[in-house]
């Protein structure tokens, strides 16, 4: 047997120690050709109950770190979320770095968000500011992907012992290390101690977008009909072209686990099977309103496509970006889940738009008024639907890199589509978005294992705090 120790939040956001025990009880010997098998097992677990510890005076549940230059633009959000009982506070980069020690800007970030859990009781981290304006963790959690983006960094603060998490255990200032064997080399926790989610605004004009959404969302939502309705997204991710086995339509498989999640909901399936996913289609579905949306398929950095059952060519069905433009939903607006690769590349630039695109990189630099400068990050497909005004999403979740899946034709076993199906399943009337991926994360860790790659990727882009269906 292996056992995995992590400390994190639960579902009732109480600090917990997770302790995973993997059993083998069947185990086969070549040598003496036997097969040794244990009937039953019993764990026993000895433990030292933690001191408790005493209730912050001046707690702050929700806490929003920006650059000074949004805190105008904010107070209205503060002012919201105090006014609905969530103790709300805004502290600016400035302030922290002034005042924190760390090796680079990130790691004085994630000290203060320490001492935030520790001396205010706060749950929710709102990160507010696109790359340039606040930053995030670049990982070693892949030999593929070497520059992972994270923002699980900021979450997983404390490791198995209540120490602090650095992510640099060996002190090379690399972080999230993993070696040949997927190991980690880190000390990486995985489990998060604080729900974290990204605002990635460029600008004033963004921030008051996002937060009139957030407002208008929480107090309009609750008892809306049209939020009792789920979109599911799919069709053959891996077809035949693809070299995969014929009639397993990966993203349909994983549509269909997740509707099963949520019986409560009416559901829309838009499948390549059924001829009935188009862009137009998409666009429709959402503009009747609904309160989630789940996508199943390939994805990349301004788009999705998919193929049709059986495909014996490349061609897909793509949605891109600029058919954001066609959403008309006002306030209706959707927590959509993006299974799929590089969704939320939040350093999308023109060197990845002339990879797609070599011979008409310029045309549409010039078309979309885009930046030729590397250096200059563009609106990723997932924050497209949040920075959307009137209408788009009210959160998103996507990956920041390349992601895989593992599904066949009985079920979903791991990656990109294990954790959409337990986001969804994570699900109860009064849960905060942040809190649905925080669980999905815990599952995967204690069902799937340690799965540094798949679990750091993947981030929030919203208000980890909102309440989903909106407030009573």
């Amino acid at each position: 047997y292996n056992t995995y120790f992590g400390a994190g939040l639960n579902r009732m956001n109480e600090h917990t120690l997770f302790v995973t025990v993997q059993i083998t009880p069947v185990r086969y010997t070549p040598v003496s050709d036997k097969l040794v098998f244990c009937p039953h097992f019993d764990i026993k677990v000895r433990y030292i109950e933690a001191p408790s510890i005493p209730a912050a005076l001046e707690p702050a549940s929700l806490v929003i770190i920006t650059p000074a230059e949004f805190s105008e633009a904010l107070q209205p959000l503060v002012e919201h979320k105090n006014g609905l009982g969530l103790s709300t506070t805004l502290v600016t980069l400035e302030e922290i770095y002034g005042s924190y020690y760390g090796r680079d800007d990130a790691e004085r970030i994630k000290y203060f968000i320490k001492e935030a859990v520790e001396d205010w009781d706060t749950t929710y981290v709102l990160l507010v500011g696109d790359m340039k304006k606040l930053p995030i963790r670049f990982t070693y959690a892949s030999w593929w992907e070497r520059d992972l983006l994270s923002d699980l960094y900021y979450g997983d603060l404390f490791d198995a012992n209540g120490e602090f998490c650095s992510w640099d255990e060996n002190g090379n200032d690399r972080f999230g290390e993993i070696n040949e064997d997927g190991d980690d080399l880190d000390g990486v926790d995985l489990y998060a101690d604080v729900h974290v989610g990204r605002i990635a605004c460029a600008d004033v004009t963004e921030v008051q977008t996002v937060v009139n959404k957030i407002i208008v969302y929480e107090q309009e939502t609750y008892d809306q009909i049209w939020f009792k309705r789920l979109i599911l997204a799919g069709g053959d991710t891996f077809p035949v072209s693809m070299g995969a086995p014929p009639f397993v339509y990966e993203g349909e498989i994983t549509n269909v686990k997740v509707a099963q999640t949520m019986p409560e909901f009416a559901q829309t399936f838009l499948w390549t099977s059924k001829h009935n996913l188009h862009p137009w289609s998409f666009n429709r579905a959402i503009n009747r309103g609904a309160g989630f949306v789940s996508y199943a398929g390939h994805g990349f950095e301004h788009g999705w496509g998919t193929s049709r059952p059986n495909a014996l060519t490349k061609t897909k069905i793509f949605y891109y970006t600029p058919y954001i433009n066609g959403l008309r939903n006002g306030n209706k607006l959707p927590i959509i889940f993006f299974d799929a690769c590089l969704t939320a590349k939040l350093d999308f630039n023109v060197t990845d738009l002339r990879n797609y695109y070599p011979r008409m990189t310029n045309s549409l630099v010039r078309i979309f008024s885009l930046s030729s400068d590397p250096l200059e990050f563009y609106q990723c497909f997932a924050w497209s639907f949040l920075a959307k005004e009137s209408g788009g999403a009210i959160a998103t979740i996507g990956s920041t890199r390349t992601a895989y899946t593992w599904v066949d034709a009985n079920g979903v076993y791991g990656g990109a589509g294990y954790l959409d199906v337990h986001f969804f399943d994570s699900y109860t009337e009064g849960i905060r978005v942040g809190e649905m991926l925080t669980s999905a994360q815990n599952v995967y860790i204690q069902n799937v294992g340690a799965d540094y790659f798949t679990i750091e990727e993947f981030l929030l882009l919203g208000d980890p705090s909102l309440m989903t269906g909106g407030y009573q």
